[in-house]
Parts: C-alpha cells; sequence; structure tokens
C-alpha cells in the first residue's frame, strides 16, 4: 500500500509544478482524488487567487468524490483567504482518506487541519514523499519561518527633497540607469506596496520588466477607485487590493484572475501601519519594497520597522511649497528623535546619486 501513496504521490508533485511561478506567495500543490482503484479527478493550484488544488479536484470530479481517497503534498489549509478552507470543503464531500506529503508551516493551518478531519472521521496518513515536497516548496517554507518582515523605503528625489511637482508631475526624476536597477532590485522582494495616489498618477506595472520574478503588487486603495483599464487590474501579475472594511459591495472589475482583496480598518491602520505590515507577513510576505508617496512613507517609517531607506537624488531643483516631499505627515518636533540610519553607502549611476540607508 505504501508503494501505491508513493506512485500516486509524485503524480501530485508533478501537478504541483504546473504552478511554478503563478502561485506565488502561495505554496506549489497538486492533488488527485482516487476510488475504486483509478483516478477519478486531478487539481493543482493554477495561479493566485484561484481555487486550491483539493477544491479544483473536487469540484471538476465527474463522479461522486464521497468514499474516495485524496492525495495532496501540503496539509489543505484551515483559514480563508480569498477562498474558504479546503479542510471543510473535503469534509462536507466525505472524503473517506487524505494522504498528505507533509504539514504546512504556516500557523494558521500547522496540524490543525490533520486534527480537524480525524475529528471527523477521516483517515490522514502524512509523510509520504515529504523529503521530495519541502523540496518543492522549500522557499514557500522559509519565507513563513522568517521571523519578521524585511521594509525598504525607495524613493527618487529632486536636490530638494521632491518626488513631484506641485502639478504631481513626477515623470521621470531618477534617469534611465536608476529605474532599471529598481526593476531588477524588485526581483529580491516578495512585494512592492503603493497607494491609490501613486496609481492614479503614474498607472505603474510595477513589475520587474523582465529582469525576472515579479513581485506580488499591493496597493493601498481604500475606496476602490482604480478604473478597470489600468495596468494593476490587468491580472497579469498577483496582486493584493487593501479596501476599507466597510465597502460591503466590491465593484466587478476587482472580481478576476490573480487580484485579492483584504479589507482593512483605514481609519485604524492611517494612525498605526503595523497592521498592513501584519496582514502581508500572514500572507508570506517577508521582503516587501514601499514605493508609495510622502504620506505612505511617513507611515512607514513612524513604525520603526524600516530596515534600509534608498534614495535616487536628481540634479535638479523642483521648489513650490505645495510641492510633493518624500516624507510628509507630522513629522518629529525636535531632531533629536529623528529616525537616524547608522550605514550608509553611497553610488552614482550616471548623474543620479544613490543613497543606500540601513539601521
Amino acid at each position: 500500500m505504501k508503494e501505491q501513496h508513493k506512485k500516486y504521490m509524485q503524480l501530485v508533485l508533478d501537478l504541483a509544478k504546473k504552478g511554478d511561478g503563478y502561485v506565488f506567495p502561495n505554496p506549489m500543490v497538486g492533488a488527485i482524488l482516487v476510488k475504486d482503484g483509478r483516478i477519478i479527478s486531478k487539481g493543482y493550484h493554477k495561479y493566485f487567487g484561484a481555487d486550491h488544488a483539493e477544491a479544483q479536484a473536487i469540484k471538476s470530479s465527474p463522479v461522486n468524490v464521497e468514499g474516495s481517497t485524496l492525495y495532496v503534498n501540503l496539509e489543505p489549509c484551515n483559514n480563508w483567504g480569498k477562498c474558504p478552507p479546503c479542510v471543510d470543503l473535503i469534509i462536507k464531500s466525505k472524503i473517506k482518506t487524505v494522504v498528505c506529503a507533509m504539514k504546512d508551516v504556516n500557523p494558521l493551518t500547522a496540524g490543525k487541519s490533520f486534527k480537524k478531519l480525524k475529528s471527523a472521521g477521516i483517515t490522514v496518513i502524512n509523510g509520504i514523499l515529504e523529503k521530495q515536497a519541502i523540496k518543492l516548496n522549500k522557499e514557500y517554507i522559509n519565507r513563513i519561518k522568517k521571523a519578521k518582515p524585511y521594509i525598504l523605503v525607495k524613493s527618487a528625489i529632486s536636490l530638494d527633497g521632491k518626488i513631484a511637482t506641485e502639478t504631481g508631475d513626477s515623470k521621470w526624476i531618477s534617469n534611465e540607469q536608476s529605474r532599471k536597477f529598481v526593476h531588477k532590485l524588485r526581483t529580491k522582494f516578495d512585494a512592492v506596496l503603493v497607494g491609490t495616489n501613486t496609481v492614479l498618477k503614474d498607472n505603474p506595472m510595477l513589475s520587474s520588466r523582465g529582469y525576472g520574478k515579479n513581485p506580488i503588487r499591493v496597493i493601498l486603495d481604500e475606496k476602490l477607485k482604480i478604473p478597470a483599464n489600468y495596468n494593476v487590474l490587468d491580472g497579469t501579475i498577483p496582486t493584493i487590493i487593501l479596501h476599507d472594511e466597510n465597502i460591503k459591495k466590491i465593484p466587478e472589475r476587482f472580481n478576476k484572475d490573480c487580484i485579492k482583496l483584504v479589507a482593512v480598518n483605514f481609519k485604524k491602520a492611517k494612525k498605526d501601519f503595523n497592521i498592513v505590515i501584519e496582514k502581508l507577513n500572514k500572507m508570506a510576505l517577508k521582503r516587501i519594497m514601499i514605493e508609495g508617496g510622502g504620506e505612505i512613507n511617513a507611515s512607514v517609517l513612524k513604525t520603526g520597522k524600516t530596515d534600509e531607506v534608498l534614495l535616487f537624488i536628481a540634479p535638479i531643483i523642483v521648489g513650490g511649497r505645495n510641492a510633493k516631499t518624500f516624507v510628509e505627515g507630522n513629522g518629529v518636533k525636535y531632531i533629536k528623535d529623528s529616525l537616524k540610519f547608522k550605514k550608509i553607502e553611497v553610488k552614482k549611476f550616471a548623474d543620479d546619486i544613490v543613497v543606500f540607508a540601513k539601521k
């Protein structure tokens, strides 16, 4: 029987690999349903925000799945995300046995689903091809286990500290060489975060522009203002949109592939950006690049959790008392209360001066 389990689990792992590059920051998961000695259905997590592998397999089965055996490479989820908990669907579907490769390291699940399945009278067999399963989702496991996010605040400014003119124009403060560096840098981050104003003003792609893996796009869109034709809603890159929890009716343009909506108490989040950081942390987004405007930068810096500031300083003077600055908000009352960085590195990209400041 164990050899039979291994045979089916290998098929599951092969299915899971199909999601490579599409499901980030979620794990790659495959699932197979076996009944009366034959495979009746298959599924895998196809892209960020899609049905999970177990749900795919159950929903697409041409026959009743009651009494069947489910093979899956990762413990079924026990928490609500964009999709309902797979463990509840498994129980509701009256599956007899769940054969799994490994326990999920995410504390929201981490053995809780196995316990719930057993309490429902379902047989659970775990540890089949466990080493292969761990290797497959090594990046996901490492992100979950990492204690705290690494946060970088990046901005392009003029010599007088402006990020845009009083009309909001900011294209382009930094030069092409600097922008290419940023596109490459994004490949090293799990997420890049901006606010609604940045999106509406610049209509950015927030991608790596072909230099490597795209980060998750995270947009703070309190009132869900972003129009349907904007790049961040094109469905090509996994995108998380944080909106105010008081919005009950979600516009249809946000219900598409690769877009995950997350409700947040914006009134509290504006006072304490830690709420946003913790939301992203729970989604295993551990390396976050902030590319927001002055208000978002101020909110992030106020938390004291910023690890690095990256400034591209262009040899221009913008002027204007109403022109936007790199950090706005209320600021500190006394210089002695300023946020201090100990490690400073300075480089040049053509005529731009680049400052790397770390705590």
